[in-house]
């Protein structure tokens, strides 16, 4: 009996009525009747003169409405002689995308030091999080992330880790009931999931071709830095092989290019073709620039007036296309003097030089000149 099985009890609360009439209605039952406030008939033509009735609950507002869910799934697996869990498993993914993660441990390793179940989740959140990202600009790279993408992460949820190994679960829902959208617009979550699947394909071509630009110079459409560092997080940096299953939901069919896209595992050869194309992704090459901003740091462990001495000045700048990055500069004695001044006064420090990254690093160099700006209101 269903109420026997905890698993089922466990997943039931994962379909809503909303996704098991679109199972319906995609197998080819037809509402037939309703009673407006409390139940509402399903009909099913097995041939000419004979049909089959299935009744459902009209809302979800009712004490029973989970086990009259349960009923109907239940009836469901013995007219369509599937077993209730393969039912259930079609029913979760009806109008959700699913994206499983199962680390691959040793089976006699029955529990993860919570430092490490934190780094994995964290790692998973900056996965949707820079994909996220990368559908509002195309950069091969964020500093930070975006504001707007943080608002994207309301669309998806972990679920109950499933059963074998270590696992993690993302569900997220396509189509929400009484949603006032464009329904020839593929939703954002949706696409959030594409560029992952995208990018975990041109990975597997990178490795299978020993050929890392594949995945590089696929960075508008797929992965982005923050991406492949967070892939190889969710591994603790290699040190955990890990699954990527995607199941899609039914009622919308993924794009062309994913459409048969199912899994993948990360190990060390996906985990050191992420590591190059992250680095390279992060590489700006240098370019005349003057950029300004407000001193954050100043070092130099000797005489700043020696001549010999190392004289280094980080400055916070607000660029208009990299966002907010931290810039370090070498300075000559007058000019480093001028960065203690304007960080005295609460100035701004304007340099001008070529500005580039390498790896997280931003710098400028052969500076051709430094002075105070305006008053630093930060």
């Amino acid at each position: 009996m269903i109420r026997s099985d905890k698993r089922f009890l466990k997943n039931i609360d994962r379909v809503r009525l909303f996704d098991l009439k679109n199972y319906l209605y995609r197998k080819g039952w037809k509402q037939s009747a309703n009673n407006g406030q409390k139940w509402q008939i399903f009909k099913f033509d097995v041939d000419s003169t004979n049909s089959l009735d299935l009744i459902l609950p009209s809302n979800e507002s009712f004490i029973d409405f989970r086990e009259r869910i349960q009923q109907s799934i239940e009836a469901l697996s013995q007219i369509e002689d599937k077993s209730v869990s393969e039912l259930l498993a079609e029913l979760m993914v009806e109008n959700a995308d699913s994206v499983k993660l199962r680390l691959k441990v040793p089976k006699s390793v029955n529990s993860l030091p919570i430092e490490d179940a934190s780094r994995h989740i964290k790692a998973i959140k900056n996965l949707f999080l820079y994909s996220g990202c990368s559908e509002i600009k195309n950069f091969p790279h964020f500093e930070q992330p975006l504001p707007a993408a943080q608002e994207f992460l309301s669309d998806f949820e972990f679920c109950h880790t499933f059963r074998g190994s270590f696992g993690f679960e993302v569900s997220s829902t396509i189509i929400k009931e009484k949603e006032d959208r464009d329904l020839f617009e593929i939703p954002s979550n949706r696409r959030i999931v594409e560029r992952i699947a995208r990018g975990l394909s041109a990975l597997d071509q990178a490795v299978r071709s020993d050929d890392p630009d594949i995945l590089i110079s696929s960075y508008e459409t797929a992965l982005n830095a923050r991406m492949c560092d967070a892939l190889t997080q969710i591994g603790l940096g290699g040190q955990i092989n890990f699954a990527v299953d995607i199941d899609w939901a039914n009622i919308l069919e993924p794009s062309e290019d994913v459409l048969f896209f199912h899994g993948l595992t990360i190990g060390e050869a996906q985990v050191s073709i992420l590591n190059y194309a992250s680095e390279k992704l992060k590489v700006v090459e240098p370019t005349m620039q003057e950029i300004s901003g407000r001193v954050v740091n100043l070092h130099c462990v000797a005489n700043p007036s020696e001549g010999g001495a190392r004289r280094s000045v980080a400055i916070k700048v607000d660029h208009s296309e990299h966002g907010l990055i931290e810039v370090r500069l070498a300075l000559g004695p007058d000019a480093y003097l001028q960065a203690i001044k304007a960080h005295t006064e609460g100035r701004e420090l304007v340099a001008s030089g070529q500005l580039q990254r390498k790896g997280n690093t931003w710098s400028l160099d052969a500076i051709t000149s430094v002075r105070e700006g305006l008053e630093s209101n930060k």
